[in-house]
């Protein structure tokens, strides 16, 4: 599958600071080192580096080598890249001593993409094709509309965010892949839950990737939410973190893998990616992230925390528990909260209330000589019969078989001891 990226090729200027300037504030340096990059650049070569068929389309200045030999090298197409008379676009890039970023752009000669170079380069693509498109270049909207009007398979990257991206008609892009920032400016919303809940009712057709940082990422379709931890590595700068999150995503989703095991190898790349410096020569090849996915551990304390919360939530909680009182402790909304377990907890909100409750009776089986009439009605249920069937598949033993058999057990036990 063709994938095109129409997108930016800059100069980085990279700064080493102790930490990102404030307003009025002055910073002396600790270093300066120029790279390749540019969002398109980037998610090029991440899309490339990660074995996809990818043609860049673009502008550079007439002198322009350096960028166009990383792309080259890295497998990128490039008959369809123009050469202008402008000066190349450059960013400037301060990197903190924890790797975090804060991005200046100019445009440069990014911004002398015309409608009819847009539509000389769309001839050559048909639908079903993919095209990947971001913010640094110009006329945005109008790639958006004939990319969509060929019927290929759009992925925006709305960054950085403008007024451009209110120009775009969101109904025509298939895959949003964008950070908490994006979508925030994008939803007006300040929390994750709150931008899904935004998207995927504005949306639903739409596939949606935000990305957390060092807290994973998020894909949302309207069939499933896929929460992809974050991978440990030493920091070491972000700036082409999520360039190449994007790059390896789209490859693995064009090469027909499914979206979980997409999110997952996009993962490990940008893992790779944040332990190095600079943004496209920290891009990883594929055997590189072939190698580390047996050896780096997830980020998924926040992920484990909240799957405990659920449990915590439903034991305090056995003889009224519902879906809201879950939900509250979360801070996500019902629809959401279930949406969420159901997912990430590979089991229905129900199904875990019936396990909870389940390993509580068998608790209080063990321990205590209440009637189990009473431990029944103690653990939220009324219906008997009911919870005498679900115990029996939980443990393979009714309720009254499993107290005598751990009875027994408890005896043989103080016999060997």
């Amino acid at each position: 599958m063709k994938i095109l990226n129409f997108g930016s090729c800059n100069i980085d200027y990279v700064y080493r600071v102790d930490h990102i300037a404030k307003e009025g504030e002055t910073l002396s340096c600790k270093s300066r080192q120029l790279f390749p990059g540019g969002k398109g650049l980037n998610q090029s070569v991440a899309l490339a580096r990660a074995g996809a068929q990818v043609f860049h389309a673009g502008c550079v200045g007439v002198n322009e080598v350096e960028l166009c030999e990383i792309m080259a090298s890295s497998g990128v197409k490039l008959e369809l890249l123009k050469r202008v008379e402008s000066k190349t676009g450059h960013t400037v890039v301060q990197v903190d001593k924890t790797g975090k970023n804060s991005i200046i752009v100019y445009g440069g000669a990014n911004l002398q993409i015309t409608p009819q170079y847009i539509d000389e380069v769309l001839r050559k693509f048909t639908k079903g094709d993919y095209i990947l498109i971001q913010n640094e270049i110009s006329n945005v909207p109008y790639i958006v509309e004939k990319a969509a009007g060929k019927g290929m398979i759009v992925a925006l990257n709305p960054s950085p965010y403008n007024d451009v991206i209110d120009e775009i008609d969101l109904n025509k892009i298939d895959y949003l892949i964008l950070n908490e920032h994006e979508a925030n400016s994008l939803s007006g919303k300040s929390s994750p839950e709150a931008f899904v809940e935004y998207i995927t009712q504005a949306y639903p057709a739409m596939k949606i990737v935000l990305t957390l940082g060092e807290k994973g990422s998020l894909y949302i379709d309207h069939e499933q939410t896929i929460v992809q931890p974050s991978y440990r590595v030493k920091v070491v700068d972000t700036t082409g973190g999520g360039d190449t999150f994007t790059g390896y995503f789209l490859a693995g989703i064009a090469a027909s893998k499914c979206a979980a095991k997409a999110m997952k190898h996009a993962a490990f790349a940008a893992a790779l990616a944040v332990s190095r410096q600079g943004s496209a020569v920290s891009i990883p090849t594929g055997d590189e992230v072939d190698y580390v996915i047996d050896i780096l551990k997830p980020n998924d304390e926040i992920y484990s925390r909240k799957q405990r919360l659920v449990h915590e939530t439903i034991r305090n909680n056995l003889e009224d528990i519902t879906l809201e009182k879950v939900a509250a402790v979360l801070g996500y909304s019902p629809s959401y909260a279930s949406r969420w377990i159901n997912d990430n907890m590979q089991m229905s909100f129900g199904d875990i209330v019936k396990k909870v409750r389940c390993a509580e009776a068998a608790k209080l089986l063990r321990k205590d000589e209440l009637p189990i009439s009473e431990i029944i009605n103690k653990i939220g249920y009324s219906n008997e019969s009911f919870f005498r069937k679900i115990f029996q598949k939980e443990y393979g033993k009714t309720p009254l078989e499993y107290r005598k058999f751990c009875a027994r057990m408890k005896v043989l036990k103080e016999k060997d001891g």
